[in-house]
């Protein structure tokens, strides 16, 4: 027949026998879930009978076996429960005596835990509330944290993007004025290829040169013809 530290988990064989080895729970921990000297003494009280006597309930509509997990409890008890289960197997010896004896000759895993929380829930379920809370508290920090990081960080994004915004259209509008201004700067300051101002209309002294022109044209005519 196997003995009652076959059926603990290994991790928790050392916290029960009190040998000092493997790891070691806190008292904090045990508190944090429930395994309090109440609790110790009530499931004193517990028998098998206890257990085989307890109304049946109709599990038909719900999963069987969901197995075990590495500390050999069930897998369908919420994450308190679990490790409520694990750190009182190791530490009262009367609920391992009880789940060997009954686990799974007389019963199934989901059915013993199922009992034995309902048992026990007065003792255990202000412990799970306030986990829970905690756990739901620290959540929600988490979701305000989150917000709150990105908001500012889109705050300082978009005032990023208007300054670089403004500044590249201030740059535009300063390259506009320089391209603008260059070419006036050249048409005036460019060479003169023609005659006049440079805008292409003729000056008096174009018009005295013409006129000349036209008498000394006027004087070699008169010569040639008295010849």
């Amino acid at each position: 027949m196997k003995s009652i530290a076959d059926i603990i988990p290994p991790q928790l064989v050392s916290f029960g026998s009190g040998s000092g080895s493997g790891s070691v729970i806190s008292e904090s921990e045990l508190l944090s879930f429930g395994i309090t000297d109440d609790l110790r003494e009530f499931v004193k009280g517990l028998t098998s009978d206890t257990f085989k006597a307890f109304p049946e309930q109709d599990e038909s509509s719900e999963v069987s076996e969901l197995g075990t997990t590495e500390s050999n409890v069930r897998k369908d008890l919420s994450e308190w429960q679990e490790r409520h289960a694990t750190l009182v197997l190791g530490s009262v010896k009367q609920i391992s005596k009880l789940r060997y004896e009954l686990c799974p000759r007389v019963m199934k895993e989901r059915r013993f835990w199922r009992i034995y929380f309902t048992l026990v829930s007065t003792h255990v379920a202000p412990y799970e509330r306030k986990y829970m809370e905690e756990l739901r508290n620290k959540a929600e920090s988490k979701v305000e944290e989150a917000k709150k990081t990105p908001a500012v960080g889109g705050t300082e994004t978009a005032e990023n993007n208007v300054t670089k915004s403004r500044a590249s259209t201030a740059s535009s509008e300063q390259d506009l004025d320089t391209f603008l201004l260059g070419d006036l700067e050249d048409s005036d300051e460019g060479p003169d290829d023609g005659d006049g101002d440079g805008d292409g209309s003729l000056d008096d002294d174009d018009f005295d040169k013409i006129g000349n022109s036209d008498v000394e044209e006027e004087k070699k005519k008169e010569t040639n013809a008295a010849n």
